[in-house]
């Protein structure tokens, strides 16, 4: 397709995006991105809606901003094919899975233009897609039924935000025998927006470097890798703040050291004094809601509590892309690629989580049915 456009005289730098994003997916690692940065003929958008599919079809599943569609309606074709077709005839897998549950669908409806619906009176409609504004993650939810209190995060951003969130609502969860927290749709942010929240998960007081797990990574200290590392690292000397300026040169020299030397085993940093004391708070009865889009820290806190065993994870396994991290990225005049470049010691061991994900202690299977009422809840 890119040497069809070249030949002809008519690539455009949105065209190789689109060729390199399609390829990404095809590696079934969200830790690997290449982004355009925007100008007057590019910016990043969303469909205003999101889909799911399952054994009875492709649905609506969440709408934001189409305001022709509606939760439930029926995805009958994308640009004259049906989703069935799409997906057994998709380069494998162009769709980042080969369970339906999973599949992502987001990319591919950005390249389509239009799909004709199934309403939920039975009409059918033609949508052309239009493009909005990139939808940004909700606030916190709180709702309490009866005995049960339910916290829902769609991201984890920065402690104090948590914390504040949670004093609003402190008494009602000291007094709750049920605790939910919703990280469905969570795609994570920082781990330091999850530390408030460690002490209703946990078996028993502790303190964060033995709750947070087994820490131990392999990094890849190629000549490139530390080059990158260093090229990313230089801008922030320029910071005014003396203790970042002084943390950056460490680690600049650290890379200089560290080049060419290969897979070296070490620790993963935490994000919080690895003396912290977590505090066993909350209710004894903890429940976890998890889906395909729980990831990054999101994923993180899910790893944690499954691995403490207080709370019950109920839903689908999380997206499962907390095997690789620390970032490098490479500048391509107006792109960027970002990868990582080590991986955790389960990933090493071929016990990591990548396009796995977590498993529930309850499995529920996504189905028509739970676009009308919340089943997992």
């Amino acid at each position: 397709m890119l040497a069809q456009a070249h030949y002809n005289h008519k690539m455009t730098p949105i065209m190789l995006l689109q060729a390199v994003s399609q390829y990404l997916s095809n590696l079934r690692d969200r830790n690997l991105k290449f982004t355009m940065d925007p100008d007057e003929n590019y910016q990043p958008f969303s469909r205003g809606f999101y889909v799911r599919r399952c054994d009875e079809g492709l649905f609506v599943d969440e709408v934001t901003s189409e305001t022709r569609l509606q939760v439930g309606d029926k995805v009958l074709t994308i640009n004259g094919q049906t989703p069935e077709r799409i997906a057994s005839t998709l380069p494998n897998p162009l769709l980042a899975s080969d369970i339906p549950e999973r599949e992502q669908w987001t990319g591919y409806l950005k390249l389509a233009n239009h799909m004709i619906v199934e309403h939920a009176d039975g009409t059918q409609e033609d949508i052309v897609f239009q493009k909005y504004p990139l939808d940004l993650p909700k606030e916190p939810q709180f709702e309490k039924r009866e005995n049960t209190v339910i916290l829902k995060f769609s991201k984890f951003e920065f402690c104090e935000d948590t914390e504040k969130f949670l004093q609003a609502h402190q008494k009602d969860i000291e007094q709750c025998k049920r605790l939910i927290i919703d990280l469905r749709k969570n795609i994570g942010g920082s781990e330091e927006g999850y530390l408030p929240l460690l002490g209703y998960i946990v078996k028993n007081d502790g303190f964060l470097k033995n709750i947070y797990g087994n820490r131990t990574i392999w990094t890849n200290y190629s000549e490139t890798n530390c080059q990158r590392s260093i090229d990313n690292l230089q801008p922030y000397l320029e910071s005014e703040d003396a203790a970042v300026k002084e943390y950056v040169q460490s680690a600049i020299t650290y890379y200089e050291q560290m080049k060419s030397a290969g897979w070296i085993k070490g620790e993963q940093e935490l994000f919080a004094d690895a003396e912290t004391c977590i505090t066993k708070v909350g209710p004894e009865d903890v429940v976890i809601l998890i889906d395909t889009w729980c990831e990054n820290e999101a994923e993180q806190f899910v790893r944690i509590a499954k691995e403490q065993g207080r709370a019950k994870l109920i839903g689908i396994p999380t997206m499962g892309d907390i095997d690789y991290l620390n970032p490098v990225k490479v500048r391509y005049e107006n792109y960027e690629f970002t990868y990582p470049i080590s991986k955790t010691d389960a990933a090493k061991n071929g016990s990591g989580v990548n396009d796995k994900g977590i498993e529930p202690n309850q499995y529920i299977p996504f189905t028509s049915s739970e676009l009308m009422e919340d089943t997992f809840l």
